[in-house]
């Protein structure tokens, strides 16, 4: 009897820890997160994940899958196609359209609505407004960098007396700044005052022209009209009329990227974004550069192009609320705490969330000034067009025309009015 009770109890134990390790397993999640972004090794991807485990131990894995920009959206495509997506997915803007028309990202906006700190006003409106298709919101996005730079060399303002760029400044300021900031050895420029680094669309935008008729719902392409024609224009005077500006010949003739010769002191101001700064920390450390605002056109405008990315959750993923507690945790202030600490010198992309914005700016000892202006510029922030044919179109009909109209190969007016004419058969599916 003795042994038979004995028995028993190792069969119920055995029983019980057998049904202990099915539960567990049974319980034990995975979460899968795509990105083109080096999440993994520059956005303090450990703490992230270390984070979001003390909220959720029943995830046993949180796998990252970083692909080259090239790479990402063929694979993130068949991933989608065999119905393995993952459960976060970073969209970048441009194919954003397509995502959102074929069903594969979720709506979330149930989710910001009862998410504390994460509602609209959380982020800047401009950036979320990408991302909001009929009043509904499918993706949240990470940071705040729209083309907003001036970047500028202190010691070669100093050497050349001229007074550093203020958030004030107009064209015409920066044309005079520009010119005082040029020099030459004989007939060759060895220092350029200004270089927009082919950004042909912030003239357009800060003269008071579009690229189409409606952001939105594009109908009809717009690059035809007098303030886009004469935005243009202006960039291409500083070119080749004022020589205040390399050429893309020229830029390709040195053999070097238009950041490496704002970093080699061989170009005075630069515009971009600030991804590049972010991307070379140290050298902007090291020689002190200044930002300012990107001048406003000649009558004060300003809009300025910019791009960005959202992290959406898949319409396949078994884990919606999981996904969306990642997201919350990477893209609000814990994530971008946890970035920040792990980054070279605290340079991470600025948020889109306002509340982790303003802390990043606020942090002492920053490796560039002036943070701020990101937020700034992002209130006169404007998308390329909505419409999944966008890129294809941009591809085909604009980007080869405006690369010959920049290198002063095709005049400007004649060659814009056949871009408008173009694309809007594009946009009109003529």
């Amino acid at each position: 009897m003795k042994r038979k009770l004995y028995l028993l109890s190792i069969l119920l134990m055995v029983s019980f820890f057998l049904g202990v390790i099915s539960f567990q397993y049974a319980s034990a999640k995975k979460l899968v997160v795509a990105s083109f972004y080096p999440v993994d090794k520059v956005s303090g991807w450990d703490g992230v994940v270390r984070e979001f485990k003390k909220v959720h131990p029943e995830v046993t894995e949180v796998e990252v899958q970083v692909t080259s920009w090239n790479e990402y959206l063929p694979k993130l495509l068949t991933q989608i196609a065999s119905g393995t997506a993952p459960d976060v997915i970073a969209v970048e803007n441009t194919p954003f359209p397509e995502f959102v028309a074929k069903g594969v990202i979720r709506d979330i906006t149930s989710y910001m609505e009862k998410t504390k700190g994460f509602s609209k006003k959380d982020f800047f409106s401009h950036l979320l407004d990408r991302y909001t298709v009929d009043g509904k919101i499918y993706g949240i996005p990470y940071d705040c960098q729209p083309q907003v730079c001036l970047f500028y060399n202190k010691k070669l303002f100093d050497e050349a007396g001229v007074a550093y760029p203020t958030d004030t400044w107009r064209w015409e300021e920066l044309l005079k700044a520009a010119q005082k900031l040029t020099k030459k050895s004989g007939d060759r420029v060895v220092q350029y005052g200004f270089d927009p680094q082919g950004n042909w669309q912030y003239f357009v935008y800060t003269n008071g022209g579009y690229l189409v008729d409606n952001v939105k719902k594009p109908t009809k392409c717009v690059l035809d009209s007098s303030r886009a024609i004469g935005g243009v224009q202006f960039y291409i005077d500083l070119m080749y009329k004022y020589g205040v500006s390399p050429s893309p010949a020229m830029i390709q003739a040195s053999g070097a990227t238009s950041i490496d010769l704002f970093l080699t002191g061989r170009i005075a101001m630069s515009y971009n974004g600030f991804w590049q700064a972010v991307e070379h920390p140290k050298q902007f450390k090291e020689m002190n550069a200044g930002l300012a605002l990107a001048p406003a056109g000649p009558t004060g405008i300003r809009r300025y192009p910019t791009g960005g990315t959202a992290y959406c959750i898949s319409s396949t993923s078994k884990e919606p609320d999981l996904a969306w507690d990642f997201i919350t945790i990477y893209m609000g202030p814990i994530g971008h705490k946890a970035a920040y600490e792990s980054a070279t010198l605290g340079a991470i992309y600025p948020p889109a969330h306002i509340p982790s914005f303003n802390w990043y700016v606020s942090r002492p000892n920053l490796f560039i000034e002036n943070i701020k202006v990101n937020g700034i510029g992002a209130r006169y922030a404007i998308f390329a067009p909505f419409d999944a044919r966008w890129p294809e179109i941009s591809s085909r009909h604009i980007t080869p025309e405006m690369d010959l109209i920049l290198r002063n190969q095709k005049p400007v007016a004649p060659t814009m009015k056949a871009i408008a004419e173009m694309v809007t058969k594009a946009l009109q599916g003529k």
